[in-house]
């Protein structure tokens, strides 16, 4: 078996394991795009029945509602859009799960075109770009499998790098 073989196998071990472990912990908090923020301004409508059982409104009392500001409504919109760009490690892994699998098919790409004599023209900028989208999932294994990944990137990219230096080197 190939190397790409053996990566593309433990990957894919390394992505279950996780995913069953994922599949275990209750989902965390989502947030989506519905209605839209909007401020409250006024006063309450007044209450046409009687009060809730246990609850007596002073009768001296001024009926007074404060209204919102806009700074509260800017902070509350502020602190709904951090929560909505904090990235979730499960989106992240999904992520990196996603760069593992594209990379190893730029990988087979590259191989398949050096059988022949051809490396794809664009194959060396997107091999770079899945290099540099590199980062930590959290999790041991998928972790590792990604560092091989980015390795053999790195190899391969210098291979490419002295086979175009060289006179007559790949197209």
């Amino acid at each position: 078996m190939t190397w790409l073989g053996l990566v593309n196998a433990a990957f894919n071990r390394a992505l279950n394991k996780s995913e069953t472990a994922a599949a275990e912990t209750p989902p965390g908090m989502k947030i989506e795009n519905g209605r839209p923020v909007t401020p409250t301004y006024g006063q309450a409508r007044a209450n046409s029945g009687a009060a809730a059982p246990g609850f007596t409104p002073e009768a001296d009392a001024p009926q007074q509602v404060a209204a919102a500001t806009g700074a509260t409504n800017i902070t509350s919109l502020d602190a709904i859009l951090a929560l909505q760009g904090e990235e979730t490690p499960a989106r992240r892994r999904a992520r990196q799960a996603r760069r593992g699998k594209e990379a190893l098919d730029a990988l087979e790409e590259l191989e398949h075109g050096l059988v022949f004599g051809r490396a794809p023209g664009g194959l060396r900028r997107e091999l770079e770009g899945l290099r540099r989208a590199s980062e930590p999932t959290g999790e041991e294994g998928l972790d590792g499998v990604l560092r091989e990944i980015d390795t053999r990137l790195a190899v391969e990219l210098a291979k490419l790098e002295r086979m175009e230096a060289k006179p007559g080197g790949i197209a």
